[in-house]
């Protein structure tokens, strides 16, 4: 039994394991390809980290298949059974499209399903970086990060796990240029007068 026991145990180390190297292998892939997209000299700043949570619609859709094929009717059970299978594919599909990298001059993104777009804007395109919370995102752990462009466009990509993380350094790399710099201008007379100013 003891010998079952820990058979059984190294099996999961085992598969844990074998899961945890094909997400690593997953994330160095889509580094690399992200990283053939930079010019010379721009560095990877923060990447988004879309989250399991992805997957919650279709396991509350499952949970209640099960509970209405055991109380109400079978066949209904079957039915919405077959919707959390399709729910499921979506979010895995979803999760392996979408994908927000910020570096230090400008982000990328990539987004939908049927019409997958790929962008990148410069930080002078870009008016705000917002987060959108529902509370089912309170509750698991993530938010849609919204990024607001010049005009009338805006790119939305939910299920993002780290966006505080990506908005602060955002702030960080953009807030950087308004900061006041000190200014000392000479009088005639030899006498320096000093204050503080954003230089345009």
């Amino acid at each position: 039994m003891s010998q079952k026991t820990s058979s059984q145990e190294s099996k999961s180390r085992s598969s844990q394991k074998d899961n945890a190297s094909r997400g690593v292998k997953r994330n160095r892939k889509r580094k690399n390809n992200i990283r053939s997209m930079l010019v010379e000299g721009e560095e990877i700043v923060e990447q988004a980290v879309i989250s399991d949570a992805i997957y919650w619609k279709a396991i509350a859709v499952l949970v209640i298949a099960i509970a209405v094929a055991l109380t109400v009717a079978i066949e209904l059970g079957v039915v919405l059974a077959i919707a959390a299978i399709a729910l499921f594919v979506h979010a895995t599909l979803k999760k392996e499209i979408l994908f927000f990298v910020l570096t230090d001059r400008r982000i990328f993104a990539r987004y939908g399903i049927l019409q997958v777009d790929v962008v990148d804007v410069r930080f002078d395109k870009i008016e705000s970086i917002e987060l959108e919370r529902m509370v089912p995102g309170y509750v698991l752990g993530y938010a849609s990060l919204i990024i607001m462009g010049t005009g009338n466009r805006f790119i939305s990509i939910p299920y993002v796990s780290n966006g505080l993380q990506i908005r602060r350094s955002y702030n960080q790399l953009t807030l950087e240029d308004d900061k006041p710099q000190e200014v000392v201008v000479v009088d005639d007379d030899g006498q320096g007068r000093r204050w503080t100013d954003k230089l345009d």
